[in-house]
């Protein structure tokens, strides 16, 4: 369990990156490589909820491992915080999203130029 604990560990803090980089870029009107990496990874994360119901893949490989149909503690985080993840994180990506989205539609308008 330490590697899959490990693993699933460093996905998340990239996955947290990855939001907090594109709400960065929503709020200072930044675009670039970075920020479409960090929306690769976003979508991927997304994709992998949305195909295991709003189950992580590695939760449900870690409950396989324990025999147990509960939560299982497969992050290096206490467990309130692991459970709380995805409530904290929603809000948060999508208006991050959103600010991506309108600062796109601008400058596809012809408004503001970012750098």
């Amino acid at each position: 369990m330490f590697w899959l604990k490990l693993i699933h560990t460093l996905i998340a803090a990239v996955n947290a990156s990855a939001v907090f980089y594109i709400l960065y870029c929503g709020l200072r009107d930044r675009h670039g490589l970075w920020l479409n990496i960090s929306l690769v990874i976003l979508a991927i994360e997304l994709a992998c909820l949305a195909i295991f119901r709003g189950d992580c893949p590695l939760q449900l490989y870690a409950r396989q491992q324990t025999g147990s149909h509960a939560h299982v503690s497969d992050l290096f985080l206490p467990d309130w915080m692991a459970l709380s993840m995805i409530p904290f994180f929603t809000p948060i990506t999508l208006v991050a999203l959103g600010l991506v989205a309108r600062n796109q539609w601008r400058r596809r308008k012809g408004g503001k130029s970012a750098s």
